[in-house]
């Protein structure tokens, strides 16, 4: 990697990171996690000592949606060998929240070892290094940081980009760096990318192609986990046959879009139906819950999800049975919605922002809606729709009708149940072939 760019880039992080701290407090307002732990930011794990074993992975996993990519393979990691110790970290506490929820047994007996990424300074992956001594590490996805990579290459260390996608957007982005990314691309050991279509745009960032090998989408090899399962369907049963459509994982601007689109005046709009909005980030839950008073929704028209759990089972059922919107206010818990969704109407795609993991609820055999900003699964997207397995619209008008038009048509809503169980059968095995690459 070239010296004086890296050092220049090393420069101008650690003169950025007031502003990194002002974000976080920031931030804080409205998630207090983001103040805690600080010190981790900057590489400073204190007690933070692991037990002796062969081989130290470190998979850094930046938010939820890569913890949970990360858990199948993990799982056949520690399957694959009996002497491995994972160092798991993250950047948000959305995903370390997820990390602590689907890694307890391991974080519990020892196995692997919990914590914050630190900024991408020098010294500070320097510490990391030394404190934990990783003899692989895996990137998960898309976050690459010139630093995490040449502090690896200069001890000969193997770091790897797993479950790798690059979109076009991302693609232009970092050809305006290209001396910089370009050298970070090559220092990876290997690229195992999602597609074909992301290894080219690799080797246009800068990538050699002899790094590149396409494994496919771990995300089609996540398990729905039973318990929250079995949760969601118990919900669903305390609402006696009233038909659910989840409108999921949206982005700052759908709700509003979601109301502004939502015919509730129009008599032949059906009027059985109970709307489950759950917010990607956590922060913002306060924020939707405004915006849906305002529009109407009031006293027992909405309820949060964190207070009908706090009820008893017969009061739950009533308080239920009474909304007409339930706010989804619970972090960890996306597959108990999905399971008690008769329609999936994943958010993200709705205005431009690359969409959301559609292939959960796909998963477990639930019609799914999304909009047509989808570059972040492109390939994904475009291959469901092809399969038939997926529902995509221009807007969130079309959106609504297709939802509504699933529930009202029998026939319909089972091929498409069907579809999508059979698409994520189809596109299983990534695993196997990641890890084949990695150990």
């Amino acid at each position: 990697m070239d010296a004086l760019i890296l050092w220049a880039y090393s420069a101008l992080l650690f003169c950025l990171q007031p502003l990194g701290q002002i974000y976080l407090l920031w931030r804080a307002r409205k998630q207090p996690e983001y103040a805690r732990h600080w010190g981790e930011r900057f590489a400073f794990y204190f007690k933070k000592r692991i037990a002796p074993a062969s081989r130290r992975v470190w998979v850094h996993a930046v938010s939820l949606g890569e913890t949970r990519a990360a858990l199948p393979l993990i799982e056949a990691l520690y399957a694959a060998e009996s002497d491995v110790h994972v160092i798991l970290t993250h950047t948000t506490p959305t995903g370390r929240a997820a990390g602590q929820s689907l890694f307890a047994a391991q974080l519990a007996d020892g196995r692997m070892t919990q914590v914050y990424v630190p900024y991408d300074l020098y010294t500070a992956v320097a510490r990391f290094f030394r404190t934990f001594a990783p003899t692989d590490v895996w990137v998960m996805e898309t976050e690459v940081w010139p630093n995490m990579v040449a502090a690896a290459n200069r001890r000969g260390v193997r770091i790897s980009l797993v479950n790798g996608r690059l979109s076009d957007k991302s693609l232009k982005q970092t050809l305006k760096l290209s001396r910089l990314m370009g050298a970070a691309y090559r220092g990876f050991y290997r690229i195992c990318a999602q597609t074909e279509a992301d290894a080219a745009r690799y080797v246009q960032a800068g990538a050699a192609a002899a790094q590149l090998v396409v494994t496919g989408n771990l995300k089609f090899d996540m398990k729905a986990p039973v318990d929250q399962v079995d949760q969601g369907i118990l919900l669903k049963q305390l609402l006696g046959g009233r038909s659910v459509v989840v409108l999921s994982s949206t982005r700052e601007g759908e709700e509003a879009l979601w109301l502004a689109s939502l015919p509730l005046s129009n008599p032949a709009f059906p009027r059985d139906i109970q709307w489950w909005v759950v917010p990607r980030h956590p922060q913002r839950f306060d924020d939707v819950e405004r915006l849906l008073t305002d529009a109407g929704f009031l006293g027992e028209r909405l309820v949060r999800k964190s207070e009908l759990d706090a009820l008893p089972e017969a009061a739950r059922q009533a308080r239920m049975q009474a909304a007409q919107v339930v706010l989804g206010d619970t972090m960890g818990h996306m597959f108990e919605y999905y399971a008690l969704a008769d329609v999936v109407m994943m958010g993200g795609a709705w205005l431009p922002f690359g969409g959301q993991n559609f292939l959960e609820p796909l998963s477990i055999g639930k019609p799914t809606v999304i909009g047509a900003h989808t570059y972040n699964f492109a390939q994904a997207a475009a291959d469901a729709q092809a399969a038939g397995a997926l529902v995509q619209c221009e807007d969130m008008q079309q959106g609504l009708e297709a939802a509504v038009n699933l529930l009202a048509h029998e026939a319909l809503y089972s091929q498409q149940q069907a579809r999508a169980i059979d698409f994520c059968a189809m596109h299983q095995g990534a695993v196997a072939k990641t890890l084949r690459c990695l150990l």
